[in-house]
């Protein structure tokens, strides 16, 4: 659930208030209470707990104008060690990417508290451990890790960033992945911006306040004495807002969502309109149709768009020079096979383009939107139908459609809409040409064009399929099994496959050892380099088998299929999202050894419906037993409504795809 709200600030007063008290803290002072603390009160199991998370968005004066200063000072209770990694260190990103203007941390402060015998121990940070991370060519980080933390521990630090940028006021998130007993966040408005916000995840704060400040302030001259302006001079107070949550559950189960800033309690925030202190107001953003025209407009997108349509001719003409007889859909393999061959994707995720068109064409690395837009710019020149397709990546978070933030969106695809519309992208060569990767599904992006904008669909509705052969031979004097195997998979099954071994023998031997209790001996792959013909991944080794008494107890599926139900809570408030439907087809031939019988098989299982498909099925032919299984997961996302019914089937398909086959002696 998520609303957005207006924070309009005229000069009058403006107050509300909600019943609930306003908690204090004090940076530095503990309480006898947190230091007693052994584990939190409704999550016992909890590794640490965030004891109060505190945040302020201040506007300052400069020589410029006004930048805002944000201020944090966090405190943690380390209940578990294993908790360390994630509480104990620290990592506070600022912008550089501007030319002219640039983020800066102001101060970094941190502190560790032990207890023992009943006193307690203060270790502060040694200002020289705080290093500096170049995150991209955008991007640091300050970074830092706490000292000398143990069981017990309590965790302390405040920093101080200062930013140029009004566009995006600091959002706040009041919710994590250990319990939160308070946190708060205050902005200190003046009356010459105007915010709007969504509040996620909140219907109620226990504690909102509004009210003007009692410190008075000046923009321009004010004549002394006098207390009328002189030169254009204004007299203002700040509208400062509070809002508080307390008793924060944890976010802890983030399995198959697209990222957990989807769900997460937060506040985000965007500058709405600017209202000049000399006179008059500016819009910032009003409208899809007023982003769109503003991206057109842009140096760093549409006309980056159009340098590279110019450029595309020439292009084509030295290095492609594609044949008159080709189809529209060989010419787009053609042209996207040379961007992603040619040109290397930095890494970096961002709705501009910050090179020229002429920089990217000699440097022949950069961004995903100077990218995308290269080829965009060439299919044009080659007479192709296509436009560009603004997106938030699954980990960015998603696009909310009722307000236009620009900030949701930090990528950028092409559409291809000839003669078959697909949508298409130059930095992935593991997916097909007509494909874009796994990272940019993520429900719908925002087609921008000179004329109108309009959503598309990300999701992949074919399914991607896995297919698994096995051959396993029992050697019942070692009690182990022979086992051959091939799999088979297309679509982003492969892909998948792809990115978890990089063609690599040794991780694949690793997740078969590990995974799949297989000690291989040898490994092979196919395909990895042609996107568009399956993948395949060939094994042979040997299996230990469980004897009881004179039986050998035999997984004929060589746990090749799903071991484990992914799906473990009780029930779930947000969807399953498996990103594109899957389908998963085994078969597997057990030969029985000499001086042994199969006992009866394991049930077979038959079901379909809207949620899923699943058979199971065995056959016995003389001394060979068969085993064909198979499942399809039928959708890509699966409401929260349908959760019980897909976990109750995902654990058939577990039950009934490990369920053993016993051979006993004749």
């Amino acid at each position: 659930m998520y609303r957005i709200l207006f924070l309009s600030l005229p000069l009058l007063l403006f107050a509300s208030a909600t019943s609930a008290q306003r908690q204090t803290y004090e940076f530095g002072k503990l309480s006898d209470e947190e230091k007693k603390m052994t584990s939190h009160a409704t999550e016992p199991d909890a590794g640490a707990v965030i004891l109060f998370d505190i945040g302020d968005s201040y506007f300052f004066d400069t020589s410029q104008g006004y930048d805002i200063r944000f201020t944090r000072i966090k405190r943690i209770k380390v209940f578990k060690r294993s908790a360390t990694d994630e509480v104990a260190t620290v990592s506070i990103p600022f912008y550089v990417g501007d030319p002219t203007k640039k983020e800066k941390i102001a101060l970094i402060e941190a502190y560790t508290y032990n207890m023992k015998d009943g006193l307690t121990y203060k270790t502060a940070l040694d200002p020289k451990t705080i290093y500096e991370e170049q995150l991209n060519n955008y991007w640091r980080a300050k970074k830092f890790a706490f000292p000398d933390v143990q069981d017990g521990s309590i965790i302390e630090y405040k920093y101080i960033l200062e930013t140029p940028f009004h566009f995006n006021l600091p959002d706040w998130t009041f919710q994590s992945k250990f319990p939160t007993l308070y946190s708060e966040y205050t902005v200190s408005m003046i009356p010459f911006y105007e915010y709007v916000f969504v509040a996620q995840g909140i219907t109620k704060f226990d504690y909102q306040r509004s009210e003007e400040s009692k410190k008075q302030r000046v923009w321009g001259s004010m004549a002394e004495g006098l207390g009328a302006p002189s030169t254009g001079g204004i007299r203002f107070t700040d509208m400062v807002h509070t809002y508080a949550l307390k008793n924060i559950p944890s976010f802890t189960d983030e399995s198959f969502i697209s990222s957990a800033d989807d769900y997460i309690m937060k506040m985000d925030f965007q500058l709405s309109k600017f209202n000049r202190p000399t006179g008059g107001s500016e819009s910032v953003i009003t409208t899809w149709p007023a982003l769109n025209k503003a991206m057109m407009d842009h140096e760093r997108f549409g006309k980056f768009l159009n340098s590279c349509t110019r450029l595309g001719k020439k292009i084509l003409e030295d290095n492609l020079r594609l044949e008159p007889t080709l189809s529209e859909d060989q010419k787009v393999e053609k042209i996207v096979d040379h961007v992603r061959s040619t040109y290397k994707w930095d890494g970096v995720l961002d709705n501009y383009a910050y090179k020229s068109a002429k920089d990217l064409l000699n440097q022949k690395v950069g961004n995903v939107t100077e990218i995308n837009l290269l080829l965009l710019g060439l299919l044009r020149s080659a007479g192709v139908s296509a436009e560009p397709v603004l997106l938030s990546t699954r980990a960015h978070g998603k696009i909310r459609t009722d307000y236009p933030f620009e900030h949701y969106f930090n990528a950028t695809v092409v559409l291809v809409s000839g003669q078959r519309t697909y949508l298409t992208d130059g930095t992935e060569s593991l997916v097909a040409y007509d494909r874009i990767p796994i990272r940019f599904i993520n429900e719908k992006g925002l087609v921008v064009n000179e004329k109108e904008p309009r959503w598309v669909g990300l999701d992949f509705r074919a399914p991607s399929v896995e297919e698994v052969q096995l051959n396993l031979k029992i050697n019942p004097d070692k009690a182990e099994g022979l086992v051959s195997g091939k799999i088979t998979s297309t679509e982003y099954e492969a892909y998948h496959y792809k990115t978890q071994f990089e063609n690599d023998s040794t991780k694949f031997r690793e997740y078969l050892l590990t995974k799949k209790d297989i000690q291989p001996t040898a490994v092979m792959f196919y395909n990895y380099d042609r996107p568009r013909i399956p993948y395949v991944m060939m094994f042979s080794g040997s299996t230990k088998l469980e004897r009881a008494g004179t039986k050998l107890i035999v997984q004929p599926l060589a746990k090749m299929g799903m071991n484990e139900n992914p799906l473990n809570q009780s029930t779930r408030t947000y969807p399953v999202d498996f990103i594109y439907p899957q389908t998963a087809k085994l078969k597997a031939t057990v030969l029985i050894p000499d001086g042994y019988q199969a006992e009866a098989l394991p049930e077979p299982i038959t079901m379909d419906n809207e949620i899923a498909q699943i058979n199971l099925s065995y056959t016995l032919n003389g001394r060979e037993i068969e085993v064909q299984a198979g499942y399809s997961l039928k959708k890509g996302m699966y409401g929260s409504s349908e959760y019980s019914r897909l976990k109750y089937y995902l654990g058939m398909i577990v039950k009934g795809f490990n369920a053993p086959i016993v051979l006993d002696k004749l």
